[in-house]
């Protein structure tokens, strides 16, 4: 990144920490060096989908991920992320209501990554193998999160004993009565379970989740202009509240 470049980030970073909104977000010095670390290695995110897995619940995160751009890319597509899809093997996954993916890697064969999004998944009893693998990536200090009813699949693994959490709104009675150690959160779009967790509420919430991370990561001019690009004029991602 050039110098030009860099103390104009910093001004447009300083300009947005004035605001009430922005006054918990990164730093100018932190997001310039985010911006450096991102333009040599993009960020790696993984998305768990097996048969039966909700569209929304992957693909809206991954379209917000895909409009990340950074001062210094050149115009679409945008490098700022990569994106994966991993499964139980490699064989094509058919979605609910039909669509098909075919996964990128198996539990057994994917990179590290930077961050785990694993959304609702029709069957009931996950494998072994995604279980160890998303306890292994939160261990590993990658950040790991649900959307929606992903969140059973974090409890299954473990992820969410004493902890607080979300998942679709029409799920709470159930997920509390199953798992009595986790302490569902109310009123909420996500929520960060411990510093490498988080859950997200139903279906689009994992989009408010994804503007969360970029936010954190790169601060509320970047986020804005992704949620911009988008054409998603929902807040959730800002103020974080639900009506559940």
């Amino acid at each position: 990144m050039n110098t030009s470049l860099r103390f104009t980030l910093i001004a447009l970073a300083a300009m947005a920490s004035t605001g009430a909104m922005a006054a918990k977000g990164p730093a100018p010095a932190e997001i310039a060096n985010n911006i450096d670390s991102a333009l040599k290695k993009p960020i790696v995110v993984e998305f768990v989908v097996t048969d039966g897995a909700d569209l929304i619940d992957f693909a809206g995160p991954a379209e917000v991920f895909n409009f990340v751009q950074l001062p210094g890319e050149n115009g679409p597509p945008y490098n700022t992320y990569v994106e994966y899809v991993v499964s139980d093997t490699l064989a094509p996954v058919k979605l609910l209501g039909g669509f098909v993916v075919t996964p990128d890697y198996t539990f057994d064969t994917a990179p590290p990554a930077d961050i785990v999004m694993i959304g609702g998944q029709s069957r009931y009893s996950p494998t072994q193998k995604e279980l160890d693998w998303l306890r292994a990536r939160h261990d590993q200090k990658q950040m790991v999160m649900s959307v929606c009813t992903g969140a059973f699949d974090l409890e299954k693994a473990g992820l969410l004993d004493n902890k607080q959490a979300t998942t679709h709104h029409g799920a709470f009675p159930y997920f509390q009565r199953t798992f009595p150690a986790v302490t569902i959160v109310h009123g909420k779009r996500y929520v960060q379970s411990d510093p490498n967790l988080y859950t997200a509420g139903g279906l689009s919430s994992g989009i408010d989740l994804a503007l969360h991370m970029v936010d954190l990561r790169f601060g509320r001019k970047i986020a804005e202009h992704t949620a911009d690009n988008l054409e998603y004029q929902g807040t959730g991602w800002i103020t974080n509240t639900s009506s559940f």
